[in-house]
C-alpha cells in the first residue's frame, strides 16, 4: 500500500524551497508515496508548490502581527478555523505521517495530527527554535535539525541532525562559471558580487546597494542583484539603463546555479534555506540578518557560522553605511575569501532532503524506532556498556574533569590537546593517555570502530578542521559536547549549578568545600583546580553534584538543576550571543529550567525574578553585613531568613569572595548543614589555582596570580589586592584574552587597568580566534590616562628581574599562566 504524507508550512521560499526537496526525495526513495502540501492562502507556496507538480490545500492563516497589534484581533478565529478546516483535511487524506517546516500553515495541521494521533516529524530550520516548534516539539516522534545545540529547546532524545533541505539544482555549480557569465552578460574578466534578499526582497540589502553603487563600479566590480517582487519595479527605475553590462537587476533568480555559479562573493540575508546552500556551494558570505523574524532567529543563524570562522556579518543598522565597502575590501581579499570558502564548506550538511526522507517513510510504517541509539543516559549512570572514553580537547579544565571521572570509574580513557601543559601533565601522572599530535594514526585501536561501549566527548573550541574530530565523525561515532555529557550524568542527582560570567569557579568550588568539609559530601565538577583537594572533580558518596554552569556556547542549557545560582551577567562572550540582550536571554533560560519545587538564588541588581537574592553590601534577601579586615583575613556578618552567622572568617580575600561566601552559605543552610560546620569550612578554605591565588608571600615580595580576564573580574581582584596592601605599589602584567572581547570591553579594560599604578601588557592571547584589523593591546593603553608599558613575555620577566616589585599581580586567561613558575623563581632567588 502506497504510503500517504502531508507536508506543512510555508510563507517564504526558505519554508517552500526545503519541504519541496523534502518531497522530491521521497518520491525518489518510493515513486509511489501520496504527497499532500498544506499551505496558507495568499501566500507564496499557494503558487510554488503546483509548480513544483504538488498539490495543495490552503488554510485561512496568518502570523502574528508584532508592528500592528489591532491587526491580531482575528487570529484567534483564524486559528480555530484553521485546526478544525485541519481536522476535515487529515480525516480525507488520511495520512501515515505528517511533516512540519514552518510557516503559518504548519502549527495548525501538526496540532490537529497530533490531536488525532498521527505521528508527525518537525523539520526546525533555524539555530533558534521558535515558540511554535518549541510547542509543537513536545509532541513531535522526531525533530530533525540543521545546528548542534538544539537540545536546550528540545528533548535530546528525538533530536537528529540532518541540515535543511536545499534545491539541488541549485548548488550544482561546477563548471558553469562560463555558462553563468554568458546568461547574465558579464564579463570573465571582472570579479562578481551576487546579492540576494530572498523570494520577497529585503529592503536593507537594496539600500545598501543603492548607496554604494557608484563605489561598486568604480571598484569594477560586476553585480547579480535580486531585488525581490516589492522592489523590483522602483529599482529598475531609479538605476535604469545606466550600468548595463556591469549590473544585472532581477525580480527573482530563477537560474540560482549560475548565480551562485558566477559569485565571487555573496551578500544575502541569514535564513536557514540560504544558509544551507550557500554552506554547499563554498563561496566566501557576508550575511546581513533580518532584524525583523520571530526570535531575531537569523542573527542566531549567522552567529553558527562566525563562530567557525565561516562567513562575516553586517548588522541590519550599519548595512546602509558599511555593506559595500567591506564587501569591496573582502573581494579583493583573495586569502580571506578562500579562508571563508574552506570554513563555510565543513558545515555543509547536503544530503539533508534524504535522511529526512527516509525518516518520514520509517515513521510512515508505523513502526518507528524509538531509541534507535543505545541510551547514553542510562549507560553514563550505571556504567553499563561504556568503555572505552575519547575527549578532544582533553587538556580544557572542563574537558579533564571528565576525564579524571571515567578515568576512576575504571573505563579507559585517552585524548588529545594540541600543548602539553601542567594539566595534561597531572593527567598522564594518573594514567590516562593523552596526545599532543592531531594525527588520526596516534588514535588507539579501540576506537577503530563505532559501538554502543565508546563515547567520544568534544569540547567547541577545537578547529572544525581536526583530523581528529572528523575522523570520529566521518567514521559514524556519537559525538557529544562536554556540556552535554554533564547534563546527562547530573540528569539524575540533585545538582546545584552555579553560573555567571564571572564568579561561578571560586563560588561553586566554596559550595562543594562546604559540603565535603562539613561531612554532607558531594560529587563536583569545577572550572578550577580546587587548592584544598588539588583537582578539579570531586567523588562523593551521596546524590549530590555541584556543577559550574557554563554560558560559552550556552552549555549551560543542558542543565537542570535542583538549586541554580546565578553570580553575574555582565556583557561576554559578545563573539557568540551578538550582545547582552541575548546572554541575558540565555540566562533567563538557564534559570527557567530549575526543577519544580527548586530554588534559585542570584546576585541583587540582575535582571531576573522568583528568587532570593544576595550582596556583600547593599539591599538584598541574603547579605554580608559589618565587613571587615582582622589580621589579614576578611571577615563579615552573615544575615538572610535562614539565620545569621556572626564573625565569619574567610579564607581567601577580597570583597567579591565575601560575595561569593554568602551565596554558598545560603545553600549550605538549605542543605540543613549547621553553622559551625559552615564557619569551620569557610576559615580553611583556600580557594583555587589562579583565582588569588599567592604565589610568593614573603616579607620583600608578594606575588599574586589571577584569572581575571573581564573588565569587572579585574576591577573585584585589583580592589582586592589594593584594599589587602594599601600601601605597596601595585606591578600589574595584564594578557588580554581574545580580539572580539578586547574590542567590545577596551573602554573598560582602559578604567580599571588605570587602577594600577604600573601596568605591563601583553599581547592578545587569540583562543579560538583569528586577529582582527586594528584590535591590539594597544587599543586598551591609547585610552588609558596613564602611562604604561606593553612589552612580550621575555620582556616582562627582564623587567621584574631588574625591577624586584614588592607587589606584582598577573592576570589573564590565556597563556599567561606559563610566566607564573618563572616569575616565582625569579622573586624568590632575588
Amino acid at each position: 500500500m502506497a504510503k500517504r504524507v502531508i507536508i506543512s508550512g510555508g510563507g517564504t521560499g526558505g519554508h517552500i524551497f526545503p519541504a519541496v526537496a523534502i518531497a522530491n526525495a521521497l518520491k525518489r526513495l518510493d515513486p509511489d508515496t501520496e504527497i499532500l502540501f498544506v499551505g496558507a492562502n495568499g501566500r507564496m507556496e499557494m503558487e510554488k508548490v503546483p509548480a513544483a507538480g504538488y498539490k495543495i490545500i490552503g488554510l485561512n492563516i496568518q502570523g502574528f502581527q508584532r508592528k500592528s497589534l489591532w491587526k491580531n484581533i482575528l487570529l484567534p478565529f483564524k486559528l480555530l478555523k484553521s485546526v478544525l478546516k485541519a481536522r476535515v483535511i487529515i480525516r480525507e487524506f488520511k495520512p501515515d505521517v505528517a511533516v512540519g517546516v514552518g510557516g503559518y500553515a504548519s502549527g495548525p495541521l501538526l496540532y490537529a495530527a497530533g490531536q488525532m494521533n498521527i505521528p508527525y516529524l518537525i523539520q526546525e530550520q533555524n539555530s533558534y527554535a521558535g515558540i511554535t516548534n518549541k510547542w509543537l516539539g513536545k509532541k513531535a516522534r522526531l525533530i530533525c535539525v540543521a545546528f548542534e545545540g538544539m537540545d536546550k529547546f528540545f528533548s535530546r532524545n528525538k533530536l537528529l541532525l540532518t541540515g535543511n533541505p536545499i534545491r539541488k539544482e541549485s548548488v550544482a555549480i561546477q563548471d558553469k562559471k562560463e555558462e553563468a557569465y554568458q546568461f547574465f552578460g558579464l564579463s570573465p574578466e571582472k570579479k562578481t558580487i551576487l546579492v540576494t534578499g530572498g523570494s520577497l526582497g529585503a529592503g536593507t540589502l537594496n539600500k545598501s546597494m543603492l548607496a554604494g553603487l557608484e563605489n561598486m563600479i568604480s571598484a569594477g566590480v560586476q553585480l547579480i542583484w535580486q531585488t525581490g517582487k516589492y522592489y523590483y519595479s522602483g529599482i529598475k527605475e531609479r538605476v535604469g539603463e545606466k550600468f548595463n553590462g556591469q549590473i544585472k537587476i532581477l525580480e527573482f533568480l530563477n537560474r540560482m546555479d549560475l548565480a551562485y555559479a558566477a559569485a565571487d562573493v555573496i551578500i544575502s540575508r541569514a535564513g536557514a534555506g540560504t544558509i544551507a546552500e550557500l554552506c554547499v556551494i563554498k563561496k566566501p558570505v557576508i550575511l546581513v540578518p533580518s532584524p525583523n523574524v520571530a526570535e531575531d532567529h537569523q542573527t542566531k543563524n549567522a552567529s553558527a557560522l562566525v563562530e567557525n570562522d565561516a562567513a562575516l556579518v553586517v548588522a541590519d543598522n550599519l548595512a546602509e553605511k558599511n555593506l559595500v565597502t567591506i564587501a569591496l575590501n573582502l573581494i579583493a581579499d583573495e586569502k580571506k575569501c578562500n579562508q571563508l570558502s574552506e570554513n563555510i564548506a565543513k558545515m555543509a550538511l547536503p544530503n539533508a532532503d534524504e535522511v529526512i526522507a527516509k525518516k518520514v517513510l520509517e515513521m510512515a510504517t508505523k513502526s518507528y524506532p524509538q531509541k534507535e541509539k543505545a541510551n547514553i543516559s542510562n549507560l553514563l549512570k550505571g556504567d553499563l556498556g561504556v568503555e572505552n572514553v575519547y575527549l578532544i580537547g582533553i587538556g580544557g579544565i572542563g574537558m579533564s574533569g571528565l576525564a579524571r571521572y571515567f578515568h576512576q570509574r575504571g573505563r579507559l580513557v585517552c585524548g588529545y590537546d594540541r600543548t602539553p601543559t601542567a594539566l595534561t601533565s597531572s593527567l598522564i601522572e594518573e594514567g590516562i593517555q593523552v596526545i599532543f599530535e592531531d594525527k588520526i594514526e596516534l588514535i588507539p585501536s579501540d576506537f577503530s570502530t563505532p559501538s554502543d561501549s565508546a563515547l567520544i566527548i568534544y569540547t567547541p573550541a577545537i578547529p572544525k578542521d581536526s583530523l581528529i574530530l572528523n575522523y570520529f565523525r566521518d567514521k559514524g561515532f556519537a559525538l557529544k559536547k562536554r556540556s552535554e555529557v554533564l547534563g546527562i550524568i547530573s540528569k539524575g542527582m540533585f545538582t546545584i549549578a552555579v553560573g555567571g560570567t564571572h564568579g561561578k569557579t571560586t563560588t561553586s568550588s566554596i559550595v562543594a568545600h562546604i559540603l565535603k568539609h562539613s561531612g554532607y559530601d558531594c560529587s563536583a565538577f569545577l572550572g578550577g583546580i580546587a587548592t584544598n583537594y588539588n583537582t578539579n572533580v570531586l567523588f562523593g558518596k551521596n546524590n549530590v553534584v555541584v556543577v559550574e554552569a557554563d554560558e560559552y556556547d550556552r552549555s549551560f542549557l543542558t542543565l537542570h538543576p535542583d538549586i541554580a545560582l546565578i553570580t553575574s551577567m555582565d556583557a561576554d562572550h559578545l563573539d557568540i550571543y551578538g550582545d547582552k540582550a541575548h546572554l541575558t536571554e540565555s540566562f533567563k533560560l538557564f534559570a527557567s529550567q530549575i526543577k519544580p519545587g527548586g530554588k534559585l538564588i542570584y546576585r541583587a541588581g540582575l535582571p531576573l525574578e522568583n528568587g532570593k537574592t544576595y550582596a556583600a553590601d547593599g539591599i538584598a534577601d541574603i547579605k554580608a553585613e559589618n565587613v571587615r579586615i582582622e589580621k589579614g583575613s576578611f571577615v563579615f556578618d552573615f544575615k538572610s531568613d535562614n539565620g545569621i552567622i556572626p564573625n565569619t572568617e574567610l579564607g581567601i580575600p577580597g570583597l567579591h569572595n565575601v560575595e561569593n561566601a554568602v551565596a554558598a552559605i545560603e545553600i549550605a543552610l538549605l542543605l540543613g548543614i549547621s553553622t559551625d560546620k559552615i564557619k569551620d569550612a569557610l576559615r580553611a578554605f583556600r580557594g583555587v589555582k589562579r583565582r588569588f591565588e599567592y604565589i610568593v608571600k614573603t616579607d620583600k615580595h608578594i606575588y599574586i596570580d589571577d584569572y581575571a580576564h573581564h573588565p569587572e573580574e579585574l576591577r573585584a581582584c585589583i580592589t582586592a589586592v589594593k584594599s589587602l596592601y594599601p600601601n605597596k605599589k601595585l606591578t600589574t602584567i595584564f594578557q588580554p584574552h581574545l580580539f572580539t572581547r578586547t574590542r567590545d570591553f577596551a573602554d573598560g579594560f582602559a578604567e580599571v587597568l588605570d587602577m594600577t599604578d604600573e601596568l605591563l601588557m601583553l599581547d592578545i592571547y587569540p583562543a579560538r580566534e583569528l586577529p582582527i584589523p586594528g584590535v591590539t593591546s594597544a587599543m586598551i593603553l591609547e585610552k588609558m590616562e596613564s602611562k604604561h608599558t606593553q612589552l612580550g613575555k621575555q620582556e616582562a620577566l627582564e623587567f621584574v628581574k631588574n625591577q624586584q616589585p614588592e607587589l606584582l599581580l598577573t592576570v589573564g586567561a590565556g597563556d599567561i599562566d606559563t610566566l607564573v613558575e618563572p616569575l616565582k623563581n625569579v622573586l624568590q632567588n632575588a
